[in-house]
């Protein structure tokens, strides 16, 4: 009943979901089937019309398969860095200095961590680019590169980002029960069988929820790609969100912005479901 004094502690909650979830939602929605160029008078009703021309565009089709494969890349390797961390340090008496180093880069804003690989790879005064890479033969500047330059931009993002998924395995790890362990290894059960048997099934979870937090962060990353590339050379690092970003203030399209990033959206929830109910049948 309304009447209940339990109502009102619901309140709060209510009007921050409708402040900073339902009202931007709606906006969005609207603007996206708005005629909204700011070079151009008036703004109204125009149907799909913006949502046509997102998805015939040129540029979304290129933008779509940078961000998957940059999207499949940098999380494989998240998972296996993360994973391999974890289970390095997981045990009691591991160091808690190193756990301290590896969670280090996880605190650094993305778009220092862009300037900082920005000028590691600089093929003049950076020392990746300009004195190891020429150590080893390579000498081609990665980011004026098509393939270097996402390269790049995947190795600056897993350095960044591993640190969070390290943190889950290593909570997740630590709360396995050692008796678990102790049992299989009287079945004479080897390390490999262990981490087959006991470990991986008891992180399906942990990685489950990793994973979907990865996806959701890949499909919004903006500030490391933009410093470090701005999308370039060409269009060979230009994802969804750069593309979004150039449609509205480059462009100043505000319509066709925002249609895109309700397909950004869409695309989002469809991958989030596939991760969820893929565990869900084999858990």
């Amino acid at each position: 009943m309304l009447t209940s004094w339990r109502f009102w502690f619901v309140i709060p909650t209510v009007l921050a979901l409708g402040t900073v979830v339902v009202f931007p939602t709606g906006y969005l929605l609207w603007m996206s089937v708005s005629h909204w160029i700011v070079t151009e008078p008036g703004i109204y009703f125009n149907g799909t019309d913006n949502f046509r021309t997102v998805l015939s565009a040129a540029e979304f089709g290129s933008a779509l398969r940078v961000t998957a494969l940059y999207l499949v890349l940098s999380t494989v390797l998240m998972v296996v860095l993360a994973l391999a961390f974890a289970l390095a340090l997981a045990a009691p008496g591991s160091s808690g200095l190193l756990r301290a180093i590896i969670v280090i880069p996880l605190v650094i804003p993305p778009v220092v961590v862009g300037f900082t690989w920005r000028f590691l790879l600089n093929g003049e005064m950076g020392f990746i680019g300009a004195y190891l890479l020429p150590k080893v033969g390579i000498n081609v500047s990665l980011l004026a590169d098509p393939t270097g330059a996402l390269f790049s931009i995947v190795i600056a993002d897993v350095w960044s980002r591993t640190p969070f998924m390290f943190l889950i395995f290593l909570a997740a790890l630590q709360s396995i029960p050692r008796d678990f362990y102790e049992a299989i290894r009287l079945d004479g059960a080897r390390r490999s069988q262990e981490f087959l048997l006991v470990t991986l099934p008891m992180l399906k979870g942990a990685i489950t929820a990793a994973v979907l937090f990865r996806v959701i962060d890949a499909l919004n990353a903006f500030e490391l790609i933009y410093v470090m590339t701005k999308g370039g050379p060409g269009r060979a690092t230009q994802t969804l969100s750069l593309l979004g970003w150039k449609t509205a203030f480059q462009n100043f399209d505000f319509g066709a912005a925002a249609a895109l990033g309700v397909v950004m959206v869409v695309i989002t929830t469809i991958c989030a479901n596939i991760i969820f109910r893929r565990f869900m049948r084999t858990s």
